[in-house]
């Protein structure tokens, strides 16, 4: 039994590459997304059970819808890994493969003779990337890879509730910052180690971590205390409005005066607001008459006026204010992609070429839709052992 390759658009910047993926939850599979949003044959191995997203609300009967976003345009197939054929089965994949992901701790995949040294000795050019929450080596290797933990750790937690100035509690975000982040990260390491391998033929080793993806974001601010400034420049603060919340943002001396001009004139040629550090000095008056400006007009006019006055501004948007963004829609943001419950819109990259387009793909793959094709098309198994698989549950 052979069948051929999912159908593919050969314009896509990495049609022709095929990717095996052991990853789950959030990093991982973004990074693998991308990676199919791009062209490759993402081959996603999961489970019995299948990753934990696939069970994430929202939830339809055809499936999560978060975990469509997360996995369209891939391929499942389900292996027991810790049956010795099922890693076996494993091994000759990868052996079929440009690339290698995985987000298991650091560990698990040498106890299934899946370890980077293993493979690329058979197969050097294997590009293996393994995203962990702390690295390959060091005394936090083991640690558990959850975001809250490495947003608390990386510092990114302590430089956020700095600026806040109102607040004693470490904030909380509620979305996966550190997982996202080292997802697209590994992806753009992944595209280097290809870039490599086409030169000199052999692949690389990538160690990405959500900790240190998470320092990137405060990567300014880690110079802070090796060389500390004499003050603090002037941060930036939400005010209120009428209705919620505006941003605005003023640093230039330019910005400065347009917004003078609209809130209080008298400020244009005050020495208290001649320069940023000047500026920096008086904050709490700046904002305070500011607000007592926006908040007796809607959000939208505030955003409106400033704007219009060359004052940078912006209202808080809410996940359905995104959704419905004209800008976002005409630039082609989103993809709609339907299940038996309608149709919904996911975020496509967050970047676009300008020789071809590169949406999701599609609808994320069911739990081993593809086990038995792939192996028959990659590793030339015939019905009857695909059978005795089966029956023994190394493969589903």
């Amino acid at each position: 039994m052979t069948v051929p390759p999912p159908e593919a658009n050969a314009e896509l910047p990495l049609h022709g590459i095929r990717v095996l993926d052991f990853t789950t939850m959030v990093s991982g599979p973004y990074c693998t997304r991308l990676l199919a949003d791009m062209g490759a044959e993402v081959i996603k191995v999961e489970a019995a059970g299948g990753d934990l997203i696939r069970y994430g609300t929202p939830i339809t009967p055809q499936g999560s819808r978060y975990f469509h976003a997360f996995n369209g345009g891939k391929q499942s197939i389900v292996i027991d890994l810790k049956q010795p054929d099922g890693a076996a089965l494993a091994r000759g994949l990868a052996l079929h493969c440009d690339v290698l992901v995985e987000n298991f701790r650091p560990g698990v995949m040498a106890s299934f003779a899946l370890h980077a040294e293993a493979l690329r000795a058979q197969h050097p050019a294997l590009v293996y990337c393994s995203i962990s929450g702390f690295g390959q080596s060091g005394d936090m290797q083991g640690w558990p890879a959850y975001a809250p933990i490495v947003h608390a750790l990386s510092g990114f937690d302590s430089v956020f509730m700095a600026a806040q100035g109102d607040t004693a509690t470490p904030p909380i975000a509620s979305v996966q910052i550190a997982d996202v982040l080292s997802g697209a990260f590994a992806f753009a390491a992944i595209q280097s180690a290809l870039i490599k391998r086409f030169r000199t033929g052999v692949g690389d080793v990538i160690d990405s971590t959500l900790i240190e993806s998470a320092m990137a974001l405060i990567t300014g601010d880690l110079q802070v205390p090796q060389l500390p400034p004499a003050q603090r420049i002037m941060t930036f603060k939400a005010v209120r409005a009428a209705d919620g919340f505006v941003m605005p943002v003023v640093i230039s001396d330019k910005t400065f005066a347009s917004l003078a001009r609209i809130v209080e004139p008298s400020w244009i040629g005050d020495a208290r607001f001649k320069d940023t550090r000047a500026r920096a000095t008086q904050q709490a008056l700046i904002y305070s008459t500011l607000e007592a400006w926006t908040r007796v007009r809607p959000a939208r006019e505030c955003q409106r006026e400033l704007m219009n006055a060359d004052v940078p501004c912006a209202v808080y948007a809410s996940p359905s204010d995104v959704l419905a963004n004209p800008h976002l829609q005409a630039r082609g943001s989103f993809t709609t992609l339907a299940d038996e419950r309608g149709s919904f819109q996911v975020n496509n990259a967050p970047f676009q070429f300008a020789s071809t387009k590169t949406p999701i793909r599609g609808l994320a793959p069911k739990l081993g839709e593809h086990t038995r094709a792939l192996l028959a098309r990659l590793l030339a198994l015939d019905e009857q052992a695909l059978d005795s698989l089966q029956a023994r549950r190394v493969i589903a």
